[in-house]
């Protein structure tokens, strides 16, 4: 049985996704903590708030390794040192992109096993390959049959197989990444057992025969997963069209294969079964950079809405929030954030991300609405233009709006097209 530490930790963390509150009461963590026991507190919380200040360096009884942030003495609300590595998470949606080091710097884990557990903050990571030596690489309508760990011998239920194996008994979150021949980290999805995991035989890494565990795996959807319509149908036309192709054929046409598997689930379209799907021309490029540049963004914002948090104004932080969780393309800017002012108080800033994979001197786009809100905006506005984005040192400047209408030179690079 976990300790009352590890418990409390994992009450804190189970908090803050569930509620995706920052600072969680201690009632609430009472509560939580006998939830997880199945036991009431018989010291009326003492025990527990004991767990908390211990591990809590604004605490007197501080000691030893420092797990919560008071938000004040007297308050009762703590959150996780983990926070934000707990909201970068939430706010994960399927196809995002991660390197290595990233992965491993958000979910506080280390190795290369495709199974690892993160005591820090509770969950499972699972990683497979687009070159896996197991056959559970495919994912079909959402759903994956899952290898456990283990390249030699029978498999058991043991270790991380353990841990996928009770994963739903015990509320475990479970997270599901593919590793691309660029040894990029694409996100699949929080998974979750939907069915009895099984053995079945299978080679193992020296050919020898042996008996393999399968994990019959589900893709929780959220509704930031949902796939936009006229995007599905792209990826359906280009499929017809890349199918269609027959080399010898056609020797005038050539395309060339990108390494990029565009992933596109459906949840009640089983007829057209069109799942992970190469993409053979210019179009795949352009989801990247757009996946790309959507990623750029939430870093961004993230930058900005600790910066308010740190501040307290709570007012601000709900409009930050608001503002990017519904904006649309008809804004003008992607961000809302706020400049505190020698006074203390905070001025309305709008904020307009560009990434670029070249060097500083790479041209940007920008649309006519985009150009005419920062004109309107001039001294709220600010460009923060991100280049060599696809590159370990990617660098940031920033741009006023000033300097913007004053130092770059704009050039027309299209055109609406109506018949006669």
């Amino acid at each position: 049985m976990a300790t009352l530490v590890e418990d409390t930790r994992r009450a804190v963390i189970e908090l803050h996704e569930e509620t995706k509150k920052e600072w969680i009461s201690l009632k609430e963590i009472y509560q939580k903590v006998e939830e997880i026991r199945k036991e009431p507190n018989a010291n009326n919380g003492a025990s527990i708030r004991a767990a908390l200040e211990t591990h809590c360096k604004s605490s007197d009884a501080f000691r030893g390794e420092e797990l919560y942030i008071l938000k004040e003495k007297g308050s009762g609300l703590y959150k996780s040192i983990y926070y934000d590595a707990i909201n970068i998470i939430d706010n994960m949606t399927i196809g995002d992109i991660f390197t290595r080091d990233q992965l491993m710097s958000i979910f506080k884990i280390s190795g290369q096993s495709g199974m690892m557990k993160t005591n820090t903050l509770n969950a499972l990571v699972l990683t497979t390959s687009e070159e896996s030596i197991y056959g559970d690489s495919s994912i079909e309508n959402g759903t994956i049959q899952y290898t456990g760990e283990g390249q030699e011998g029978d498999q058991t239920i043991t270790k991380n197989n353990k841990t996928l194996f009770y994963s739903k008994e015990n509320n475990l979150p479970v997270y599901l990444f593919t590793k691309d021949k660029k040894r990029r980290y694409i996100f699949e999805g929080r998974v979750e057992l939907y069915d009895k995991p099984y053995q079945t035989p299978e080679n193992d890494i020296n050919g020898r025969d042996r008996l393999v565990w399968r994990f019959p795996l589900k893709v929780l959807y959220s509704e930031n997963d949902i796939v936009d319509e006229s995007i599905k149908d792209i990826s359906y036309e280009i499929i017809e069209i890349s199918n269609s192709i027959q080399t010898d054929e056609n020797k005038d046409i050539i395309y060339d294969e990108s390494p990029l598997e565009l992933r596109k689930y459906r949840k009640n379209d089983i007829d057209r079964k069109i799942n992970r799907t190469k993409k053979p021309d210019y179009l795949a490029e352009e989801l990247v950079k757009t996946k790309q540049g959507e990623l750029n963004e939430k870093v961004i914002y993230e930058r900005e809405l600790q910066k308010i948090m740190e501040l307290e104004a709570k007012e601000e932080v709900e409009r930050m929030e608001d503002f990017f969780k519904n904006r649309n393309d008809s804004e003008g800017y992607d961000i809302l954030s706020f400049e505190q002012q020698e006074d203390g108080s905070l001025k309305e800033i709008y904020i307009e991300v560009k990434s670029t994979k070249g060097n500083e001197g790479t041209p940007i786009d920008i649309t006519d609405n985009e150009l005419e809100f920062a004109k309107k905006n001039i001294d709220q506005y600010y460009l923060y233009r991100i280049y060599n984005s696809d590159k370990k040192n990617k660098t940031l400047k920033i741009v006023t709006g000033k300097e913007l209408l004053e130092n770059y030179v704009f050039v027309p690079s299209s055109y609406k097209i109506y018949s006669e």
